[in-house]
């Protein structure tokens, strides 16, 4: 995920955390579910762009599919660093490379473009996200198709208690999340502390602090900026389920082209 105005610091020390605060998260059964996607509305797909890819472990489980030539991208030198070694491990042929969705390099163009994980209800008005939807419709290739995910108001409502979290690393980082929502504003706090701790665990050697603030958004919200862009909506699936999504959605998965 890239940083954000108002989020500058974002993703630099979470990177050091992110797979355990994301250990819940079946990445397997994500890449099953957007291959499925793919191979749904644009069969004959070959490469793929992923914005803010985070610590790459989704794009190295859609590679374990041996479908697709997959290029998984980050703003976060940090995010990046820990997916490179990852892919190093697994010999992976993903390829890294550091991008900002709000300057993306127009010098090749996909088949397929990626923005999951609700990176999209990072960019806090619909006047910035028609600004990216524009700059992804124009490295598509012929008949390509961009595949991206959100959060709704009632995601928030349901869940954000329910993310306050703590949590250790193996290499003794500890984190506390505070998460808290406002409704009326449409806006979503997660606030991370992180510690390095000592290898005895009895010490804190350093301590950062991140705040990530993110905005949801309904269907039709997300919809006027689809059209605003010049996309045409495909379809708009109800999480990871290939029924239609409806305005009572917790997360909606949508396909433009």
């Amino acid at each position: 995920m890239p940083l954000t105005k108002g989020n500058q610091e974002i993703y630099t020390h979470l990177a050091a955390i992110y797979d355990e605060v994301m250990r819940d998260i079946d990445y397997e059964d994500w890449a099953d579910f957007i291959d499925a996607v793919i191979q749904k509305h644009h069969p004959d797909a070959e490469t793929i762009l992923e914005l803010a890819g985070g610590t790459g472990s989704f794009a190295l489980s859609l590679d374990e599919l041996d479908c697709y030539d997959i290029t998984s991208s980050d703003f976060s030198e940090q995010m990046l660093d820990v997916a490179q070694s990852k892919g190093q491990f697994k010999g992976s042929g993903v390829k890294w490379q550091q991008i900002d969705f709000f300057k993306i390099p127009s010098d090749q163009k996909y088949d397929v473009v990626l923005m999951l994980f609700d990176s999209l209800n990072y960019i806090r008005d619909k006047e910035s996200i028609t600004n990216v939807f524009k700059q992804v419709k124009s490295i598509l290739n012929p008949g390509g198709c961009f595949i991206f995910d959100f959060t709704t108001p009632q995601h928030s409502v349901k869940y954000a208690e329910m993310m306050n979290d703590q949590g250790l690393t193996p290499d003794n980082y500890r984190f506390v999340r505070i998460s808290r929502y406002l409704e009326a504003e449409g806006i979503h706090y997660n606030e991370f502390v992180i510690e390095k701790l000592s290898d005895d665990k009895q010490n804190v050697l350093e301590r950062k602090h991140e705040v990530h603030v993110q905005k949801t958004f309904t269907l039709n919200e997300v919809r006027e900026v689809v059209e605003k862009a010049g996309f045409n909506e495909v379809v708009a699936y109800d999480d990871l389920d290939l029924i239609d999504a409806t305005n009572q959605s917790d997360r909606i998965t949508m396909v433009i082209q």
